[in-house]
């Protein structure tokens, strides 16, 4: 008969490692549980672990585009907001003129109106989100519109120059002196200098001779729109500019009816300022409502972008789970055995412990 003996060594280094593993266990377990898909992916899918990444990949893609088309979209609302209330200060002015023509307002109070409305018309045109100006095209960290009313306003110089070079080309004394036929003249070169249509001469300004009145001295903004790619496969417009007609029919109306619109000047001549004014106003809330309407349709197609790639998402996303998701049931099982294995083991090892011959003698 042969005998054998168990040493507590041997049980406790057996019971070491099996707790080891199972701590291990519960970690993957566990992380399962929360996270809701594999702890380990390659071991898990095999050779399915190529398809999870791109699949992943996608998702990250989706995600950074949708990122994209959010601070495009901002730009967009903020935009056609602006533009809202560049429409809004510009129908002043129109009824501050009609007012004029009713004979129901001072000449003081329509100047007063149109100037603080070229003030806050400046103002909005100049509004920056994050950092960006909204009408400056792709010169984004350049302020689009200069000051008329500021002190030594280039803007307010370049539009006396015109009209000293007017007068003294045509032998007239001051604008007080001038005909309804001149005033027309007058307003209509300076209309197409603001416009483009008409160049800027040398003289009077001095090397500038077959240059744009408004990009020299109105405007910094950029004619170049800022685009966004929204999906694989559009591109949109994602701002506006202040070079736009609106914009130039809006200044160029509230320039010459704060300038001529005095009791100095005849009321026949008056009457001119008047109806070129108007007409320009008029415009000017044409082209601001156009632009409006394409920020709008280009707001419009990045929301239609966003459902497209929230669908692509979801439907991947829905795909991917089907790869790497677990049985969230059976991942709780699991770590609830493996917690009463580890409580078990380190019972046993407590009793083993505590075995000494010294309690048998």
């Amino acid at each position: 008969m042969k005998t054998s003996f168990s040493s507590t060594v041997s049980i406790q280094t057996s019971l070491r490692q099996a707790m080891a593993k199972a701590q291990s266990e519960l970690v993957k377990a566990n992380e399962e549980v929360t996270t809701g898909v594999h702890a380990d992916m390659g071991v898990a899918l095999g050779g399915s672990t190529s398809r999870s990444i791109d699949l992943s990949r996608d998702v990250m893609r989706i995600d950074a585009q949708l990122t994209t088309n959010s601070i495009a979209e901002q730009r967009l609302d903020s935009s056609e907001e602006a533009l809202s209330k560049l429409s809004d200060v510009s129908q002043k002015v129109l009824d501050s003129l009609a007012a004029l023509t009713d004979s129901t307002s001072t000449l003081g109070d329509a100047r007063a109106v149109i100037g603080s409305a070229m003030d806050t018309f400046t103002d909005i045109a100049n509004t920056s989100v994050t950092g960006e100006y909204l009408f400056a095209g792709t010169n984004t960290d350049v302020k689009p519109l200069t000051s008329y009313s500021e002190a030594s306003s280039p803007f307010n110089a370049a539009v006396d120059t015109e009209l000293n070079f007017y007068l003294t080309s045509n032998g007239i004394a001051s604008a007080e002196t001038m005909t309804p036929a001149q005033m027309q003249s007058f307003l209509t070169d300076l209309e197409g200098k603001f416009n483009g249509t008409t160049a800027l001469s040398d003289p009077p300004h001095t090397g500038l001779g077959g240059q744009d009145f408004w990009s020299n001295f109105v405007s910094d903004a950029s004619d170049t729109n800022m685009t966004t790619r929204i999906s694989a496969t559009e591109v949109v417009a994602t701002s506006t500019n202040a070079n736009s007609s609106g914009f130039r029919s809006f200044m160029f109306a509230s320039v010459v009816s704060s300038k001529f619109l005095t009791e100095e000047i005849p009321e026949n001549v008056r009457s001119v300022v008047v109806e070129k004014s108007t007409s320009a106003i008029g415009k000017a809330i044409s082209g601001l409502n156009s632009q409006r309407s394409e920020i709008g349709l280009s707001s419009q197609r990045v929301k239609q972008a966003d459902e497209t790639l929230e669908a692509q998402k979801t439907i991947i996303e829905t795909h991917l789970n089907d790869l790497q998701g677990i049985d969230a049931y059976e991942a709780s099982t699991r770590v609830t055995s493996l917690q009463a294995l580890l409580e078990a083991a380190y019972t046993l090892t407590s009793r083993i412990q505590q075995l000494s011959l010294v309690n048998f003698l």
